[in-house]
Parts: C-alpha cells; structure tokens; sequence
C-alpha cells in the first residue's frame, strides 16, 4: 500500500494549531430558525467566556498569513497559533468570511516559516489509496 508519510514530512512544518479565547452570550449562538421562534423571549443569559481550538496552514511565511476556518476564530478576542515544532505566536484575524467559513490570520512576528504549497487545480490529478487484501 503507498504511504502517507513522504506527503506528510512536507506539510506537517506548515500545520498549525489555532487556540481561541473570548466571552459570548449563549443567545449570540442560537440559530436563525430558534430565534424566529422565541424572538424577544429567549433566555437572556450573561456572557460566558470560552475557549476554542482549531487547525490552519502557513500559506505566506514572509507575511505569516494563515488560513484557517471562520467557526474556530467567531466571536475570539485573543487569537494565538502553536506551530508544529511548539513555537507560539499571538494571531491577529486579517478577513473573514461566515458563508465560505474560511479565515485569514496574520502572526505577530513571523520567523523562521515553512508555508505550505498550493496547487494549480487545473493541474491537479485525482488519487486512489487501495486496501490490500487478505
């Protein structure tokens, strides 16, 4: 069976571990079709800290941009990324989009990067892992 492993010597370096912290009301989160339900009457519960975790990619280490989705980092006050070699670094959201849930973070002081390559799609093959049998 082929192995993963050649590919991932190559992307892990650009991996990177997204750690949120921030305060939200529980109401803040209720879906669109709760509310039209409960409209003014829903439980109006003070804000609650929180804690998040996500994962993302190097994809600029000159600028230390970092792609990651828009559902880790909502609501996040403080923004920091562990690289895969344990290095920490305080983020900071650059954009964001809810409907494509992606999200561009830039980090505090880049050093020492390793970003990840993208691909043409217009050159891109489709693969096939095959199961041995037995």
């Amino acid at each position: 069976m082929p192995s993963l492993a050649p590919m991932l010597e190559k992307v892990l370096p650009a991996v990177v571990s997204v750690q949120v912290e921030g305060t939200a009301s529980p109401a803040q989160n209720m879906p669109e079709e709760l509310k039209k339900y409960f409209g003014d009457n829903a439980p109006q519960e003070q804000a609650q800290p929180f804690e998040g975790l996500g994962s993302g990619v190097i994809i600029d280490a000159a600028k230390g941009y970092v792609l990651t989705n828009n559902h880790v980092i909502n609501q996040a006050q403080k923004i920091s990324v562990q690289l895969n070699d344990g290095r920490e670094f305080d983020a900071k959201l650059v954009g964001s989009d809810e409907q494509s849930d992606i999200a561009l973070l830039q980090l505090q002081k880049p050093s020492n990067l390793t970003q990840i390559a993208i691909a043409d799609s217009d050159k891109l093959r489709g693969g096939r892992l095959r199961r041995r049998r037995r």
